[in-house]
């Protein structure tokens, strides 16, 4: 059986099938690159907000892909006045199943415009924290202090209460350091005081200071709080430090803790 290659050639409907082939594909592949394009602008202007540029390529993206769809679906000869109707009711039923998504993306819109965060920045919210990489158009992305990629739907930072660890230049260390009542803890109070105004990296404005905190929870032994300051950028190397210190210093002096070295606030 010979294959007429010439009634294949002018076959139009073929050459309009490869066409919208074409146009597909080069949705596919122009979406994703002017979304590159547009991420690169960070690079050259570094005031341009970050989180302005993932939310912008995110949506250029989906949206050359669909005009592609629609461009391939009229070059096969598709009624367009029926496709817009046709992806109308799509749309609607879309948006009605998939109303949290919705949610999201006007969440996003609102984060942009609000900006309770920025990328770059370290935030909390729920039972999820880390750096901040990218704002896209239905979630962020964040990147946790143990290397792990956290995604977080917008809607949800927006309808609960974020914590941004990074808006001011400094932040609180605040950890107890627990010893027995019958202890000379007022000698060993004055000793963290000492370590804490020789430590590198912490603040000396405002001034560090320690107080007697809670008693434990056996009624044996009684806190002694570490209350100082560090820059953003050194805050955990300062605080795993100053804590090894800090136990070092109490087994020397010979202090015994009804418990462990605890940490009581490290936010």
């Amino acid at each position: 059986m010979s294959i007429n290659w010439d009634a294949i050639v002018h076959n139009s409907f073929l050459i309009k099938l490869l066409a919208a082939i074409v146009e597909l594909f080069i949705g596919w592949t122009l979406g994703p690159f002017v979304k590159n394009q547009i991420m690169k602008l960070h690079n050259r202007n570094k005031k341009v907000d970050e989180g302005v540029l993932t939310f912008t390529g995110s949506f250029v993206n989906i949206f050359i892909r669909i005009i592609a769809i629609i461009i391939a679906l009229a070059q096969i000869g598709v009624d367009m006045s029926v496709a817009v109707g046709a992806f109308s009711a799509l749309g609607l039923g879309i948006s009605l199943a998939l109303k949290e998504n919705m949610a999201n993306v006007a969440s996003g819109m609102q984060i942009l415009v609000t900006k309770p965060f920025q990328v770059g920045d370290y935030i909390a919210c729920n039972d999820k924290e880390g750096t901040v990489t990218a704002i896209e158009l239905m979630f962020t992305t964040l990147q946790t202090y143990d290397n792990q990629l956290v995604v977080v739907p917008n809607a949800i930072l927006i309808s609960n209460p974020v914590t941004n660890y990074t808006k001011f230049p400094t932040r609180r260390i605040l950890f107890a350091v627990p010893v027995s009542v019958q202890s000379d803890y007022d000698e060993f109070r004055t000793s963290l005081q000492t370590l804490m105004e020789r430590q590198a990296g912490v603040l000396q404005d405002p001034k560090p200071k320690t107080v007697v905190g809670d008693y434990t929870p056996d009624g044996m032994g009684i806190q002694i709080k570490l209350v100082c300051y560090a820059q953003i950028s050194n805050y955990w190397d300062v605080l795993f430090e100053l804590k090894n210190e800090a136990e070092k210093l109490r087994q020397s002096q010979k202090l015994k803790p009804p418990v462990d070295l605890v940490e009581v606030v490290s936010r």
